[in-house]
Parts: structure tokens; C-alpha cells; sequence
């Protein structure tokens, strides 16, 4: 093995890469928000330790200056013992840094923004086909980090990111999340007000439950990679074909909510733990559209939380599954005809038909061509 201070710089400049050209696809609200939690890791800061001001916007004003050499710039293979590596080759990565209690992560997140980091591996376990690395300490990393990812059948966890990703909920407190996170909280035994006023008095435990939350994502993930809804690479074709749409954003939540209701995914493994904080942290998480498209969760959480029966939420699982199943078949045979009567055919199509009965994009005024 190399010099491991080399690869470290050569995925810098890769993070810095991705930063430079995908940075622009969040809101500059949401851009400032993630690059403030980037500068409390690179810091040290724990997630509800809020920098100064002035200190923090100079720090931004610095990371996306330095971002000015690397727009419109292609990817850098990584150089590694004389050999050029492509670095979205996680495998030829990791093979080099065996031995090192180091993992290296690359792949692709939510809207296709690719993303890349190095860490401090505190265990690796193979589960239900998956190998999944758990890192507790990042070394390298970018504005994208995400607390749970796959490649294939590898799933890495991270501690830093779940913790902000927490934290930022609790700080938040969306109204529709409110009920689920009281509760979620109340089974640790804490009031979620308390903890929101006094997190540096509760620090140990909003590590623990983010280090337990870190480990339940797991079956979301092993969800993924046993739902059979989107066979072979129709899924990653179908998002391709239509970025930056609304069929982008349905094609993503379906494929998580298949997972999610998968007999080996998230659902089924809390159902099986019976672990009441994780399911009510699930409710919690849900985005706006994600609730939309899952409604059976919603009422059979808000029974559960009287009767704590959990048929209810098998139920709910159950029926949801042949939903999101049957609308995954529907996505998929529109989007194969497209080869026949065009991208916007299938596009208009996929509106009408997948996503304006959920009322959240108006019927198309013109009817897409025949």
C-alpha cells in the first residue's frame, strides 16, 4: 500500500469536483444549510453547536471559491500503487486499503449528485447478502454525505451524518412530524421539547439513538437490494431519461417505499423487533411526498399509538407493497414504450396516469401525442 496521505488529497479533489458541479442543484437555502453542517465536521462540532456567524460564512465564502477550478471538470482517476483506478471502482479501492481500517465510498445520491469519502471502519458484517461497512469517523468527505448508502451489495453506514440528520429533525420539528417524534422519543424515555431547548444535556442519548436509527436504516438498504419491482437497470434508466421532473422524484420514492415494504426491508425488520421508537421515527422521517404516496402508514400509525398493535402495521405493509408494485409496473411499461412514441409521450403519460392523481402537479394541458 501507497502513501494513504496521496489518496486522501486525490479524494479531496474529487469531493471538491462533485461540489463545484452539483452543488447548484440545491436551493441556496438548502446549499448554506448543508455546507454549515460540512463545517462543523470538519470542525469537530457536534450537530447542535452552532458556529459564529461570520466565522461560518468565510468559511463558506472559502470552500466555494475553492470550487472555482474544478467546474465543468471531469471525475480524477485515483492513482494507486502505479495504477490509474476509475473512482467510482469501490471494490479495486477498498481491495488497496485492506488492512488500513479505512473504507472508501463512492456512488450516487438523491437527484444523481455523485458522492465520495473515506473513513475509519469500526465493524464490516455480511447480512442477507450485503456486506455493510459501518464508519464512525470520516477522514474525507463531501457537502452530500448521506447517513446510509449502497453500491450493489455494498451498504455503508455513518454515524456523523445520521447524527445531524437527527439532529436537524428534532431542530426543525416539521408539524406532521411532531406526534411521531414525541412519541419515538418517549419510548427512550425523554420529552423531544426538552431535548430540542437542552440537546447538550441529552448528548449521550441522542448519540445512542442515532447509532440505534444508523443500524435499523440497514434494512432499508437490504430492501433495496432484494425488491424485485425494478428488475435489472430499468430503475437507473428511468431516472436518467427523466432528471429534474417530478417522474424523477416519483421514481425515486417508489423504489424507497418498495424497499421499505420488501419482506427482507425496513417495515418488516421493525415489525419483527417490534421496536415502537423506530417505527415512529420512520412516520417521523417521511417527506411530504413520501406521505402522499403512503397513506396506509399514516392512519395505521395513528391507531398503533392507542392500541400498540402491530397487525396494523403489517396490514398497512401489506397492502402498500401490492400498491407500490403494481404503480412500479404501471411507471415501467409506460417508460419501455417510450422507445416507440418518444420521451415526451412517455413523459406526459407517466404525469397523467402516476402522479397528478396524487394532486401534486396539475393535469397537463396538452395531450401527449398518439
Amino acid at each position: 500500500m501507497g502513501n494513504l496521505s496521496t489518496l486522501h488529497e486525490q479524494v479531496f479533489t474529487n469531493c471538491l469536483i462533485a461540489e463545484a458541479n452539483y452543488a447548484s442543484t440545491f436551493s441556496l437555502c438548502g446549499l448554506v444549510l448543508r455546507l454549515r453542517d460540512l463545517y462543523k465536521w470538519e470542525q469537530g462540532l457536534l450537530p447542535w453547536t452552532e458556529p459564529e456567524p461570520s466565522v461560518l460564512m468565510e468559511w463558506i465564502e472559502h470552500r466555494e471559491t475553492s470550487w472555482d477550478p474544478w467546474m465543468e471538470k471531469d471525475f480524477r482517476p485515483l492513482m494507486l500503487d502505479g495504477s490509474l483506478v476509475d473512482p467510482f471502482d469501490v471494490e479495486a479501492v477498498n481491495a488497496y486499503l485492506a488492512g488500513s481500517g479505512l473504507v472508501y465510498g463512492a456512488g450516487f445520491v438523491e437527484g444523481l449528485r455523485p458522492t465520495f469519502f473515506l473513513g475509519k471502519i469500526t465493524e464490516t458484517k455480511e447480512m442477507d447478502g450485503a456486506v455493510v461497512f459501518c464508519v464512525e469517523k470520516e477522514t474525507v468527505r463531501d457537502v452530500f454525505a448521506t447517513p446510509a448508502m449502497r453500491q450493489g451489495t455494498r451498504i455503508y453506514i455513518r454515524r456523523q451524518p445520521m447524527l445531524s440528520f437527527l439532529w436537524d429533525q428534532i431542530f426543525e420539528m416539521r408539524p406532521s412530524a411532531r406526534s411521531a417524534l414525541t412519541f419515538a422519543f418517549a419510548a427512550y424515555g425523554l420529552d423531544v421539547a426538552q431535548v430540542a431547548r437542552h440537546p447538550g444535556q441529552h448528548a449521550d442519548a441522542l448519540q445512542t439513538i442515532a447509532r440505534n436509527q444508523l443500524h435499523t436504516w440497514i434494512y432499508h438498504e437490504l430492501g433495496e437490494v432484494h425488491e424485485d419491482a425494478f428488475r435489472g437497470h430499468l430503475w437507473h434508466d428511468i431516472v436518467a431519461t427523466y432528471p429534474n421532473t417530478p417522474i424523477e422524484i416519483y421514481a425515486r420514492v417508489l423504489k424507497d417505499l418498495c424497499a421499505d415494504t420488501d419482506d427482507m426491508g425496513l417495515l418488516r425488520h421493525i415489525i419483527n423487533e417490534k421496536n415502537q421508537a423506530a417505527l415512529a421515527f420512520y412516520v417521523a422521517f417521511l417527506r411530504p411526498f413520501t406521505r402522499l404516496m403512503f397513506p396506509e402508514i399514516l392512519g395505521a400509525f395513528h391507531r398503533f399509538q392507542k392500541s400498540h398493535d402491530w397487525n396494523l402495521i403489517e396490514n398497512a405493509r401489506n397492502q402498500a407493497k401490492a400498491t407500490f408494485h403494481s404503480r412500479a409496473a404501471t411507471l415501467v411499461a409506460i417508460h419501455q414504450e417510450h422507445r416507440h412514441r418518444g420521451v415526451e409521450w412517455a413523459k406526459e403519460k407517466i404525469l397523467e396516469q402516476c402522479i397528478v392523481p396524487l394532486g401534486i402537479v396539475k393535469k397537463a394541458q396538452s395531450s401527449p401525442s398518439r
